[in-house]
């Protein structure tokens, strides 16, 4: 780069003089000279721009979560207010000298009490469960059985409530192979879980199909409803604890968004594999493999493909 100035530029009775300086590597020399505080600039910029995205996305989740657990103690309370509620008229009722007590009464409040206690005991049992998931420190309790029998099980004491919508409760157990080395209270309880979220999420008239199969060397089993059915974006956190998917009416459908959680963990925990398909108002089928012999093994949540 060449720079050519006058000597004399208001002089115009002398001939011009000019002072020419050339800076043959003017570029190279300004950034030898300024690379270390061209670095630490774009270095502090940089980090201000990460740590700006880091506030911002660590302030969405903590948002997240904040609405979570509000959700969470909002249908804990809802829950749990109920029963409570009904025990205490029940207990009234039973005190109070001026209600007339027959035998048929007499029975019908202490069942009612009983019933209660007994739905306090399960929602309480729920939360514990999830506490020891959380902590990992629980071990399978392994045994053979057969899984059909658990299903059919399962299905004869569900079946009451399905009748009373007047619905319709299918089994098609077309596995070959039902022994299988696992965890009974556990395996139960996520079949029972899977047959009370389709019922829950069905329409006026349910219809729940039940059905297994043998892929590799385990069981496929699959739940089908075509109940109200799952959008794709909450397909993928519905075995997010405490999550539960908007129904327009926070406590109309009951549960404190721990069920399906608790599914994926056992699952997990025996080494299987747990999948959902569905479609809003069309239904859902959550499919789950489970090995013939539970194997220890914390992997992935994976698409399964029979």
């Amino acid at each position: 780069h060449i720079c050519r100035i006058n000597l004399s530029p208001n002089n115009v009775f002398v001939t011009p003089l000019y002072l020419t300086v050339q800076f043959p590597d003017e570029q190279n020399y300004l950034l030898r000279t300024m690379w270390l505080t061209l670095s630490i600039s774009a270095i502090i910029i940089l980090s201000l721009v990460i740590a700006f995205f880091y506030t911002i996305n660590t302030i969405r989740k903590q948002k997240k979560y904040t609405d979570i657990k509000n959700d969470f103690i909002s249908n804990m309370t809802h829950e749990f207010k109920t029963p409570i509620s009904t025990i205490a008229l029940a207990g009234e009722m039973l005190s109070d000298t001026t209600v007339s007590k027959t035998p048929e009464k007499l029975e019908r409040f202490t069942k009612m009490i009983r019933d209660e206690n007994k739905r306090l005991g399960v929602l309480v049992e729920s939360i514990l469960q999830t506490a020891v998931l959380d902590k990992g420190d629980f071990k399978l309790q392994r045994t053979e059985f057969d899984l059909h029998e658990v299903i059919q099980s399962a299905i004869e004491k569900i079946h009451l409530q399905v009748d009373q919508k007047n619905g319709k409760l299918n089994a098609d157990l077309s596995a070959k192979k039902s022994i299988i080395l696992a965890d009974k209270v556990h395996i139960t309880n996520i079949i029972f879980n899977l047959l009370d979220n389709a019922l829950k999420y069905s329409k006026e008239l349910p219809n729940i199909t039940v059905s297994t199969e043998n892929i590799s060397q385990g069981i496929l089993l699959s739940v089908k409803d075509d109940g109200i059915g799952i959008s794709k974006e909450n397909a993928k956190k519905i075995f997010d604890q405490f999550y539960r998917v908007s129904t327009g009416n926070v406590h109309n459908i009951k549960g404190f968004g721990l069920g399906l959680s608790y599914v994926k963990a056992i699952v997990i925990k025996h080494g299987g594999q747990i999948s959902v398909e569905s479609e809003l108002n069309k239904g859902s089928t959550f499919k789950i493999y489970l090995p013939f012999k539970a194997e220890n093994i914390n992997q992935s949540n994976k698409k399964i493909n029979p």
